[in-house]
């Protein structure tokens, strides 16, 4: 079973967030029914989190509960299209067609692109941690560096554009072919000629300790070491035989470089960097809009199936859950089979939010839109969802699975049109497909707990049973990926 862990995640802050989420569905049960479920979430805001005004505390309010609504809406006319004998694909072009009315082919081709390839990127980082491929892999996500090899990526390319430069950064993912295999390299520098001329080992620990042990735990020959820029003359002096760097680029060879970046600032990328030219542009066409997108709606499939592969939130809410008393009430349990749950799902993503701004869940960047988090919290309930109808014998394990790859679907095409989607871009989607799968199952298997130790246990031994087969479902759709990727790649990087 495939309990990895993710830093920032543990038993400590899961408990301390199960009871902000006991807190929120407590007094979303007590709700007077004469009261709108925005005024409640509003006044359950300010409870929690008392700094904030009036109108912030409503704003937060109406985007989450905007959020849910959005999520529920798309996922039942998705299900609707696969029971009218559509697919997730069609349905999925459809809604990107309805979206682009007014945006130039151009514009939408490159936007699209963007989305897929944070997608694919993610869904690269997330099957080294679940599959054993080489047999060495390691048992620790370190989302942190995730993002940070992006930031540095595009503030590298932004550099080089505007001084002339006729080097690229990229990260080496599956647009160049390439997984996440072991002692792999995080980033190349290439030059006009895609030959490499420089590659790096990004290490993002949450202290220089955590780094350098990080780095002794590899064989990393041939590489620059990319670290915190607070990190960089400690981690250097642990190993003087390395070239331990906080940028890329910055040599002889390559006057371009990236702008060094903290630890404590990486939830500040931001791909409005990419955005400004760093992709090439592509003449699209309506053919090629549609591949596109069709692909994207694999991928994101696909990401949803490995997310059932990971275990550990349901690991981390069951331990949490058996030892802190949280409020029990079988109305939740009655709420998850007939889907009137959505009042569940805003106190979730209401306590997430709060949680994120609290700094108890650090995996969510503070300042991450509510809209964005309702997304979370929405696919963790509906997996848990899924998870009782398997254990119950309603859907088998397949048609779970196919199930939790509609719910990612639904997710990404909202996330990425939302209006929040639209302002921060794929930014969003870099690191979703990766915290996702772990706050989702914290959230769900929180909520399944406070439905009652049975139907909590239920869902638990669902989930790790449902991993072994998602395990062997996601090394073959990814497989299948690979060869549609590389062909995107070979239109879009010739």
């Amino acid at each position: 079973m495939e309990n990895i862990m993710l830093d920032g995640l543990d038993e400590k802050n899961t408990a301390e967030f199960q009871q902000v989420l006991s807190r929120f569905i407590h007094s979303y049960q007590q709700k007077d029914e004469n009261v709108s479920e925005e005024e409640w979430l509003r006044t359950a805001y300010k409870r929690e989190l008392p700094e904030l005004s009036d109108q912030e505390a409503f704003s937060l309010s109406e985007e989450t509960i905007r959020g849910v609504e959005t999520f529920d809406s798309n996922l039942e006319s998705l299900n609707e299209t696969i029971e009218n004998g559509g697919t997730k694909e069609s349905w999925f072009f459809k809604k990107v067609q309805e979206a682009s009315i007014g945006v130039s082919v151009n514009d939408m081709g490159n936007y699209l692109n963007t989305i897929d390839a944070s997608i694919q990127q993610a869904n690269a980082q997330m099957l080294q941690a679940v599959t054993n491929m080489d047999g060495a892999v390691s048992q620790n996500m370190n989302l942190d560096g995730f993002m940070a090899e992006q930031h540095h990526v595009n503030s590298f390319n932004m550099n080089a554009k505007l001084s002339g430069s006729e080097f690229i950064a990229k990260v080496l993912g599956p647009e160049l072919g390439a997984g996440y295999g072991k002692n792999s390299f995080d980033i190349v520098i290439l030059d006009k000629n895609k030959n490499i001329v420089h590659q790096y080992q990004a290490k993002y620990g949450a202290t220089a300790q955590d780094t350098i042990r990080m780095v002794k735990n590899g064989n990393y020959n041939n590489q620059r070491i990319l670290v915190p820029a607070e990190q960089l003359d400690e981690v250097s002096k642990a190993f003087p035989g390395k070239t331990v760097v906080h940028s890329i680029g910055g040599t002889d060879k390559v006057k371009a470089f990236s702008q060094p970046l903290e630890k404590g600032k990486i939830k500040e990328l931001q791909l409005t960097l990419q955005e400004k030219g760093i992709l090439p542009k592509y003449d699209w066409n309506h053919y090629q809009i549609k591949d596109l997108s069709f692909n994207l709606a694999k991928n994101a499939g696909a990401a949803g199936i490995q997310a059932a592969v990971i275990t550990t939130g349901f690991d981390l809410a069951r331990k949490a859950a058996v030892g802190e008393t949280i409020n029990v009430d079988e109305s939740i349990e009655l709420a998850l089979k007939t889907g009137t749950d959505a009042g569940i799902k805003a106190a979730a993503a209401g306590a997430l939010k709060t949680a994120s701004e609290k700094g108890i869940l650090t995996v969510i960047p503070q300042g991450t839109p509510a809209g964005i988090i309702a997304n979370i919290a929405c696919v963790g309930i509906e997996n848990v969802k899924i998870l009782g109808k398997i254990a119950s014998g309603e859907l088998t394990v397949n048609q779970g699975l196919d199930r939790m790859g509609r719910t990612t679907t639904s997710m990404t095409y909202g996330l990425g049109w939302a209006a929040e989607g639209a302002a921060i871009g794929a930014a969003v989607l870099s690191w979703i497909p990766v915290v996702g799968p772990f706050v989702g199952s914290v959230v769900g298997g929180t909520v399944g707990y406070m439905a009652g130790s049975k139907f909590g246990d239920s869902v638990y031994k669902t989930a790790k049973k449902v991993s072994s087969t998602a395990k062997t479902v996601a090394t073959k759709t990814w497989e299948g990926l690979k060869s549609v990727g590389r062909s995107v790649a070979n239109f879009l990087f010739g």
